[in-house]
């Protein structure tokens, strides 16, 4: 039996048999002890279809025929029958085998309607692709006679032969009758949170099953677990000098206090659990919140023998750079490297940031449509750490965060049951979450507890995402927290009054924040001609290179006291830590004009009085296209005089209640419906129209127009990478192509540029490959006719007026 049960192949040189035990082992242990047996089936079954001469003959370079050689399928419903004898739920592991080489599918578009189940024919079925696995069906069931009488036990699964002699038909039809009664689940029966509690089950399961088969095709080593001493921060915080000045004892008192609430608390009030950590601009609130995760981990640790990892997520990435920062500086001055501890998960993340070999994959507009997951054999061990989140701290963006809560993409979820295996979750910037999503946001928030999650909600300005009665806040009252910064509306109504006021206080350094790329670059060239000394300029109209050096170039001369001026879009407002002594913001929400208000006295070292933020409407504006009228109206109506940013913070809450019952947010009511119907994606489904619901492809946290990726030669390292990516660009082995440029990506996205497809039309570079437009590529000699070294894209601003 042995040698009948190894002649089947997974891989090259690998039994299927070994392949199936190694994922089903593997599933086991990645997923939640409730999902446990659900995953480890799914992991013995998710490949016994290659068990078959058609799939074997595919594996050998021979043409195995159509879709008889397709495996995923089979396995899939037999994997259904067995979980159905089991006690499991057949239609979680039957939506988690079927696609584990691609996106999750909507359920009935992957059965049939029950009524045209009439094999072998299935001639009704109208969707040709299914119709073809399922007339495939009886060759293959036929087939596996051959093979499945002794894998299955040999695997500890039941003798396939009831299934195979026709029961598979049975589990067929109640799958589509399942897949039916889903898609018409009336809209009351969506809105509970135990209805969403299948969405969780098929999507962990499903990320247990993709991560163990991925991993292990990649010769996956279990990362070592390592310890991180809870009393990190403190240490670090004993080797700083001075007192902080004005702020440092507030700073201290809000450490100190969360400390204490960490401590004290009983665990089952922080662990799971929904908390928040509210606290003005300038509180130290990133230590703090570092030191309440560890804290929090090593009391699970010492009470629950668990250790959380921790998931730190930011809206933007320069914020994601600046808070590794303080990370490393952190575990540094204790002695621990953090290669061995840290990821940055995002798409410019460095290779030197990677656990001992590693380096991330990246979401890069530029080369992204290279790279689908159906196809993508990966053979890379730290991409898949840094996919899987295989680390003991790791900081990401709010989109990899979300995405993977509301997914459906294969390497989107396969970090999932990584959040759910306990993490502690710390949202900071909360505020920046688009509004029209708060009901979706709120309640997939609201479900992580369940399935053992922490999550902190970390903001001075903090919505109402989570219902206050079932959350913790961790920070205490600051009585006397000085007010730094009165925001004032004021008169400048146009770019040029703008760029005068500006220039008469020319002996300040001031901070200037417009809605658009366009209108800022309009202010800089104003400004340019008022003759500045220390005039900068940043957005997304230059490059990450660029931004990050001229940010730190600023960063040094205001601790010199040097008057400069930067113009900037939304860049700069939440988090970034400068220090300015006034600024201008064009109206935006009430939350937005508190950040940039956060940029100005950031020490308190003058008094409020001193210190003005003003607020201006800008007939070239068109804050109403970037934000909706609903924000800015109740911005202006909650700033109607003159408020320090103390005062502005206390009637915030007044404020998002207003949002919330003005803003328009059906768009998350019918996300959130269909998280329960299991709606992920479906032929003909259109985003942009009505429907009870929308699929969760639909879902996309941030919505932006079409635009262009443009690579800027802008140095002799742009020109390095360059050269290696046209040589990945041409490696004739497709998975060795896709492998080298995921490596590239956090290098070639340092250099790219992504304007509005609008934008670059007026003054367009040359493809950066033969038979692609995008991405297109300035080369050096261009770089005068395409690219400021100022303002960057240079593209014809009069079309837009």
């Amino acid at each position: 039996m042995t040698s009948t049960v190894e002649r089947w192949l997974a891989h090259e040189g690998e039994s299927l048999l070994d392949h199936l035990r190694s994922v089903g082992e593997l599933a086991r242990r990645f997923a939640p002890d409730a999902l446990a047996d659900a995953a480890e089936l799914a992991g013995l079954v998710h490949d016994l279809g290659k068990a078959t001469p058609f799939f074997q003959a595919r594996l050998h370079g021979q043409d195995g025929g159509g879709a008889e050689a397709n495996h995923a399928y089979l396995g899939a419903l037999y994997g259904a029958w067995v979980a159905q004898a089991r006690g499991l739920d057949p239609l979680v592991v039957f939506l988690a085998v079927a696609r584990h080489h691609g996106p999750l599918r909507t359920p009935h578009e992957l059965l049939p309607h029950p009524r045209d189940i009439d094999p072998p024919g299935f001639l009704d079925v109208d969707r040709p692709g299914l119709r073809r696995t399922l007339r495939a069906l009886p060759v293959q069931l036929d087939a596996v006679r051959q093979s499945w009488p002794s894998l299955c036990p040999a695997l500890g699964l039941p003798d396939p032969r009831p299934f195979l002699d026709g029961q598979v038909w049975e589990t067929l039809r109640a799958l589509a009758e399942e897949a039916l009664a889903l898609a018409y689940l009336a809209e009351y029966e969506t809105l509970e949170p135990a209805a969403r509690r299948r969405f969780w089950e098929t999507n962990i399961v499903f990320s247990a099953l993709i991560d163990a088969d991925k991993k292990l095709a990649a010769g996956y080593r279990p990362p070592h677990r390592s310890a991180l001493p809870a009393d990190l921060v403190d240490r670090y915080l004993a080797t700083l000098g001075g007192d902080g000045g004005p702020l440092g004892p507030f700073r201290r008192q809000l450490y100190h206090a969360v400390d204490e609430r960490i401590r004290s608390e009983p665990l089952d009030r922080l662990y799971p659990a929904l908390l928040t950590l509210t606290a003005p601009t300038g509180a130290g609130k990133t230590l703090t919140v570092l030191n309440a995760a560890l804290k929090l981990r090593a009391r699970v640790e010492q009470e629950r023998g668990l250790s959380p990892r921790i998931v730190y997520a930011l809206p933007f990435i320069n914020l994601i750079e600046q808070t590794a920062e303080v990370a490393r500086d952190v575990l540094m001055n204790s002695g621990v490297d953090p290669a061995d501890v840290l990821i940055a998960h995002h798409h410019l993340a460095p290779l030197a940031q990677r656990p001992a070999t590693g380096s991330a994959p990246t979401r890069s507009p530029a080369i992204e449509s290279s790279t689908p997951d159906e196809d993508l054999v990966e053979v890379d061990e730290s991409l898949l750490l840094a996919e899987s989140w295989d680390a003991e701290v790791v900081l990401t963006t709010f989109v990899q965060v979300f995405h993977t809560l509301v997914g459906y993409q294969n390497r989107m979820l396969k970090k999932l049951h990584t959040l759910v295996e306990g993490a502690i979750l710390v949202l900071d910037e909360v505020q920046a979450l688009d509004a029209r999503y708060w009901p979706l946001i709120r309640a997939v928030l609201g479900d992580l507890p369940q399935w053992g999650v922490t999550v902190i909600l970390m903001t001075a300005t903090q919505p109402a995402l989570v219902d206050r009665r079932r959350t913790l806040e961790l920070a205490p009252p600051l009585p006397g927290y000085p007010a730094r910064v009165v925001l004032r509306p004021a008169e400048p109504r146009t770019v040029a009054e703008l760029a005068e006021a500006v220039a008469a206080r020319a002996g300040q350094s001031q901070l200037v924040v417009v809605n658009s790329v366009r209108v800022s670059l309009e202010l800089f060239e104003a400004l340019r001609r008022e003759r500045l000394p220390h005039l900068y300029y940043l957005s997304t109209n230059v490059t990450p290179r660029d931004r990050h050096a001229r940010l730190e170039e600023i960063r040094a001369l205001l601790r010199q006291r040097v008057p400069v001026v930067l113009v900037a879009t939304q860049v700069v407002e939440a988090g970034v830590d400068v220090d300015f002594d006034s600024g201008w913001r064009e109206w935006g929400p009430l939350e937005s004009l508190v950040q940039v208000a956060g940029r100005i006295n950031r020490n308190a070292q003058a008094p409020a009085g001193e210190r003005e933020l003003g607020v201006v409407e800008l007939a070239e504006g068109q804050g109403h296209l970037v934000y909706g009228r609903v924000l800015l109206e109740a911005a202006r109506q909650g700033l109607s005089q003159p408020l320090a940013d103390r005062a502005v913070e206390q009637i915030l809450a007044a404020y998002f209640d207003t949002i919330e019952q003005r803003i328009a947010q059906e768009r998350a009511w019918r996300l959130l419906a269909a998280l329960p119907r299991l709606d992920y994606d479906r032929s003909g489904a259109d985003c942009h129209r009505g429907g009870a619901s929308l699929p969760v492809r639909c879902f996309q946290l941030i919505e932006e127009p079409p635009s262009l990726s443009i690579f800027v030669e802008q140095d002799e390292q742009a020109s390095a990478t360059l050269r290696a990516l046209r040589e990945a660009y041409q490696n004739p082995n497709p998975n060795e192509r896709r492998l080298a440029l995921r490596r590239l990506r956090p290098a070639v996205e340092l250099y790219t540029i992504t304007p509005l497809l609008r934008r670059a039309l007026g003054n367009l570079p040359r493809p950066l490959f033969h038979d692609r437009e995008d991405p297109r590529l300035i080369r050096r000699e261009e770089l005068a006719s395409f690219y400021d070294e100022q303002t960057g894209f240079i593209w014809e601003i009069s079309q837009f007026l």
